[in-house]
């Protein structure tokens, strides 16, 4: 089936809705996702035995599912309030991510504002969250990198992910503007 849509996928810039639900049906989003958060917490082999299988099929699919089971791993070291919003109703969350700290995060009461731009967000438009890398500074303090969890609905996404490597992953750029982050979703 992904063999068939690769060419669909890499024509459209970004994986179609289907091959999402596909995935979750199949459960190959869990791979690396903690059991407490409805995950199957299998070995790093398991996650790079999955998605060899899944670029027979389409590279562009197993770029985004392989970064998903990243990000799936890194929600388990966020606060349990986080986790509980990712999985609590949906323990097929799919988590996109950029982690670099491309944005600023100000220090407010209860949370952090945070601004930025981020480039790569690969298969943004088909998730239900983003983890978004940040400086935090906190007054006149630079605190470090964090990174930021907020649901898709948040962000404003460009259209810009044009390029022939990856064609399909849909890694384009997504844009967030003093948007308030409660403590609990932030991961230092």
């Amino acid at each position: 089936v992904l063999r068939e849509r690769a060419v669909a996928t890499n024509a459209n810039r970004r994986l179609p809705r289907e091959t999402i639900d596909d995935m979750r049906a199949a459960g190959v989003l869990k791979v690396l996702q903690s059991p407490h958060n409805g995950g199957y917490g299998l070995s790093m082999r398991d996650h790079l035995d999955v998605n060899a299988a899944l670029a027979e099929g389409c590279g562009s699919t197993a770029w985004v599912v392989g970064v998903t089971h990243a990000h799936s791993w890194m929600m388990s070291h966020f606060p349990a309030e986080a986790q509980e919003a990712t999985y609590g109703t949906n323990p097929d969350a799919f988590i996109s991510a950029v982690i670099g700290p491309r944005g600023r995060a100000v220090r407010t009461e209860g949370g952090w504002r945070l601004t930025g731009v981020w480039p790569f967000a690969s298969g943004s438009e088909n998730a239900d969250w983003l983890f978004l890398g940040a400086m935090m500074v906190d007054g006149d303090q630079e605190r470090g990198p964090a990174e930021f969890l907020l649901p898709t609905s948040a962000a404003t996404y460009r259209d810009d992910w044009h390029t022939t490597g990856l064609t399909g992953t849909g890694s384009c750029s997504v844009e967030v503007h003093d948007l308030f982050v409660a403590d609990a979703f932030h991961l230092p």
